[in-house]
């Protein structure tokens, strides 16, 4: 079985979740976001709590597809940003950091557009080929 992890960054916490790779939620958990210093804590936390988890449940890095990590601000296709006020963070490059302290692949994207892929892929939007339009239907 492949292995996923869902990361959602907040202001205030980061909500995690373990998946499997078709979907199925295994487990949520939260963790506090440390913004001082310019956030400098927030993606070891992250990173370390990921891999706890990982030893916690006995997956193994060839069991893991990867990290999705989501942040509120812009995100590039490389998995950078240039500036997230509400972190403190200026320019860091999301994806290659999470590699780095996690040994998985990793991708970041824009908070609201994780969310959109969320829901048209498993959410309410889910089989609708435009989600825009699965908000007007009633």
């Amino acid at each position: 079985m492949k292995y996923c992890f869902g990361i959602d960054v907040g202001g205030t916490t980061v909500k995690c979740g373990l998946f499997r790779t078709d979907g199925t939620l295994e487990e949520k958990w939260e963790i506090p976001t440390r913004t001082e210093n310019h956030g400098e804590a927030i993606l070891p936390d992250i990173a370390a709590s990921i891999l706890e988890k990982m030893k916690e449940r006995g997956i193994t890095r060839e069991m893991t597809a990867g990290v999705g990590v989501d942040v509120p601000g812009p995100v590039n296709e490389n998995g950078e940003v240039p500036c997230a006020v509400n972190l403190h963070w200026g320019y860091k490059h999301i994806a290659r950091e999470m590699e780095a302290l996690t040994g998985l692949k990793a991708k970041a994207a824009n908070d609201a557009n994780a969310a959109a892929l969320g829901e048209s892929w498993r959410g309410g939007a889910a089989g609708i080929p435009n989600v825009l339009m699965a908000t007007l239907e009633p």
